[in-house]
């Protein structure tokens, strides 16, 4: 069973704090490594909680991206700032 600390609760609040902060890749990429966070599945994960999203519906094809695909679809959205507006 997976194990998480207070600690860990704290650090991926902080991050969620400071990525919404961000608005260039760079920033964000300044965050993640200030953090030590490299696996693209947890950067999407992050990004979208920063941006609090419930759910996240797929299309006919999602099958065949890449992690790395993923996250720069999400990143890509997370930049444009739209999703400001909602939160």
């Amino acid at each position: 069973m997976l194990s998480v600390t207070v600690e860990d609760i704290k650090k991926i609040g902080q991050v969620k704090e400071m990525l919404t902060d961000c608005s260039t890749e760079a920033a964000i990429d300044n965050v993640f490594n200030q953090f030590s966070i490299t696996d693209l599945p947890v950067k999407t994960m992050l990004l979208r909680q920063s941006m609090q999203v419930q759910e996240v519906f797929g299309s006919p094809g999602d099958e065949s991206l890449s992690d790395e695909d993923i996250y720069r679809e999400e990143l890509e959205f997370f930049l444009d700032g739209k999703w400001r507006d909602l939160v």
